[in-house]
C-alpha cells in the first residue's frame, strides 16, 4: 500500500513540476523533494526520470479519458454529435497546463515519435472507435472502416492540437483549428450518395 501511495505522490509531483517548468527544467531531486520522499524512492519506483515522465503522460491521458467520457456519454445522441462534441471536449483537454506542456511540448521529444503515438492509442481505441461504432451502428459508416477513420480523425487531431501548441495566437489557432477539424469530421460521417 505504502509502495502505491508513493508512487501516486511521485507521479503527481513529477506532473506539476513538469507543467509548470517542462522536462529540461526538472531535477529528480525536485520531484522527491515535492512529493515530500527521498531521491532513493523515486529510482525504487521508476527507472529514470524519463521513466516518471512516461507515468505522468500516462495519468494525463487517463485523466482525459475519463474527462471526455463523463462530457459525451449520455449527453448527446450516439451519432455524428458524438465525434464532435466529444473533440471539442477532447481539444478543450488537451488545450489545457498539464495535458499542453507534458503531451505536446515535451512528450515527443522525450518520450521518442513512435512512443508517443504510441501512448495515446488508448484515446483512439476507447473514445474514437468507440463513437464511431455508433456511428456505423446509425448505418452512415461501414463498420469495416471504423479502424481507419479512427486513425485518420486521430491523426488529424493530433496534429491540430500540436499547431495550438506551438502557436503564438493559441486562442486563435484553435478557434480555427477547431473549426476545420469539426468540417473534416463532418465530411468523413456525413454519407453521401455512391
Amino acid at each position: 500500500m505504502e509502495s502505491t501511495a508513493n508512487r501516486e505522490k511521485l507521479v503527481s509531483g513529477a506532473r506539476a513540476l513538469f507543467a509548470e517548468r517542462g522536462y529540461a527544467a526538472v531535477s529528480v531531486d525536485e520531484i522527491a523533494a515535492r512529493a515530500g520522499l527521498t531521491k532513493g524512492a523515486v529510482y525504487y519506483q521508476f527507472k529514470d526520470k524519463r521513466d516518471l515522465f512516461r507515468a505522468a503522460c500516462q495519468a494525463v491521458i487517463d485523466e482525459i479519458v475519463d474527462y471526455v467520457t463523463k462530457g459525451t456519454m449520455d449527453h448527446v445522441e450516439h451519432s455524428v454529435d458524438e465525434i464532435v462534441t466529444g473533440s471539442g471536449i477532447l481539444f478543450d483537454a488537451y488545450e489545457g497546463r498539464e495535458a499542453r506542456q507534458l503531451l505536446l511540448i515535451d512528450g515527443p521529444a522525450v518520450l521518442g515519435m513512435s512512443a508517443w503515438i504510441a501512448m495515446q492509442s488508448r484515446l483512439r481505441i476507447e473514445l474514437g472507435e468507440h463513437a464511431l461504432h455508433h456511428v456505423a451502428d446509425a448505418g452512415l459508416i461501414e463498420r469495416e472502416m471504423v479502424p481507419t477513420l479512427a486513425h485518420l480523425l486521430s491523426g488529424a487531431f493530433r496534429q491540430g492540437v500540436l499547431q495550438i501548441a506551438a502557436s503564438d495566437d493559441p486562442a486563435e489557432t484553435s478557434a480555427a483549428v477547431r473549426a476545420a477539424y469539426r468540417r473534416l469530421a463532418l465530411g468523413l460521417l456525413t454519407r453521401t450518395a455512391e
